[in-house]
């Protein structure tokens, strides 16, 4: 080929070659650009990243709020358990009160029955002039006499003169007010006290302050009264010359 040939070939290529205006260059730039895979996949790529952070800093302030709320809802309900505990603890002790008024209540019911069962079997099997305690008959009399014209007739019915063998047969037979002879005596042996069954004086002992003192002038006081007209029952006992005349009492055991 000749040179001319070639020189006019490289023309034609450079004048058909010819810059085309700067904006259309950008645009071409910029279309391809997105038309590149690499270009699509960072533009997703970063995308992603930004709807992972957004996520994520969600979640941070969601459970952040649930964390807030579950703490006051558990202080909320430890505040009321302590209160039921509390209130639980209070009606226990309420209940044990109870319980035990309750116990009390009971015993003293069982004993007002049986003393009115007692009165009641007493009207029914008593003889007349007798009242029923516990165990024992109990006779007071109406006339006076000497501790010895008392043991007599106490014998004969049936009965002895009373030995005390309680607080409660005591308190009793103080209530009845009445002066009397109860079958304590140490005309046998001066000194030594003993019932009318021969069995010594041990406990209980219920004499007034002072007491035995052997103040009559005779200096003879060997018999027991119950004195109505000191204060405390269980304090009631004075010796007492025989020969004196006042009320006594029975006792027989059922």
């Amino acid at each position: 080929m000749k040179n001319t040939d070639i020189d006019g070939q490289l023309y034609a290529n450079v004048k058909a070659f010819k810059p085309r205006p700067r904006d259309g260059v950008v645009a071409s730039v910029h279309v391809q650009w997105w038309r590149r895979p690499s270009g699509v996949a960072a533009v997703c790529l970063g995308l992603l990243c930004v709807l992972l952070l957004a996520g994520i800093i969600g979640l941070s302030v969601y459970y952040g709020v649930i964390g807030h709320h579950n703490s006051t809802e558990r202080n909320q309900l430890q505040t009321s358990n302590n209160n039921l505990t509390k209130e639980r603890d209070q009606l226990q002790t309420s209940y044990n009160t109870l319980t035990k008024e309750r116990d009390q209540l009971q015993t003293s019911y069982n004993t007002l029955t049986k003393e009115r069962d007692q009165l009641t079997n007493c009207k029914q099997t008593c003889p007349e002039g007798w009242q029923k305690f516990e165990s024992s008959w109990y006779f007071l009399s109406t006339e006076t006499k000497t501790w010895k014209e008392s043991r007599e007739d106490c014998l004969k019915r049936g009965a002895h003169l009373v030995i005390i063998n309680s607080d409660k047969e005591q308190e009793f037979l103080f209530k009845l007010k009445k002066r009397v002879w109860i079958g304590l005596t140490d005309s046998v042996s001066e000194g030594t006290w003993k019932w009318v069954d021969g069995t010594p004086l041990t406990t209980p002992r219920y004499w007034n302050d002072n007491q035995p003192d052997s103040g009559d002038p005779s200096g003879e006081e060997d018999c027991v009264e119950i004195h109505k007209d000191w204060i405390f029952p269980l304090k009631a006992w004075n010796d007492m010359p025989c020969y004196w005349k006042l009320n006594w009492i029975c006792e027989k055991v059922v």
